[in-house]
């Protein structure tokens, strides 16, 4: 039971996290006019990754694997983890009210937006229900590597979401 109750966790706050960093690398595909070369590039050149996001699942990671066999203290890290990173999604400033470029919400940023927050869920959920089945069952170590991962392909999933809403 405890187990299920911090992967629901961990799975939850990685989803609002995301749905607002989303926001972020979308105002930036948006200024690009939703090239992808164009925004590799500024993804490149400017050497964007998810730092602060990656650095507290990373934290959580670490924290849970020096506490091994206490799954108490493992669900209570993850609920800070979790609460962290909601935190830090809602510190940001909201790319739709500030910067010099705006996001502007048009019916195709907005289709963009739900493609891939719908992409990025089904693709978390399954790949901790994997992790899991894979043998994982109470690391829960193991899920937060998970989460690090799925923060770091936010611009994939946008770029991959843009593809999919052409072809709709």
């Amino acid at each position: 039971m405890l187990i299920a109750l911090s992967l629901s966790i961990i799975s939850a706050g990685a989803i609002v996290f995301f749905s607002r960093r989303l926001l972020c690398y979308l105002r930036h595909f948006q200024e690009v006019d939703y090239c992808k070369k164009n925004f590799k590039n500024w993804l490149l050149e400017n050497g964007i990754y998810d730092k602060k996001g990656s650095m507290i699942a990373a934290g959580a990671a670490l924290s849970i694997e020096l506490t091994k066999e206490k799954i108490l203290l493992s669900l209570l890290i993850s609920v800070i983890a979790s609460a962290g990173l909601v935190w830090l999604s809602l510190a940001e400033n909201d790319p739709r009210k500030t910067g010099s470029f705006k996001l502007q919400a048009t019916q195709k940023s907005t289709g963009i937006y739900n493609i891939a927050l719908g992409v990025y869920s089904i693709l978390l959920v399954s790949s901790i229900l994997s992790v899991y089945q894979l043998g994982a069952d109470d690391d829960i170590a193991c899920y937060w590597l998970v989460v690090i991962i799925a923060i770091q392909s936010s611009p994939i999933l946008l770029v991959l979401s843009n593809s999919i809403h052409k072809r709709i």
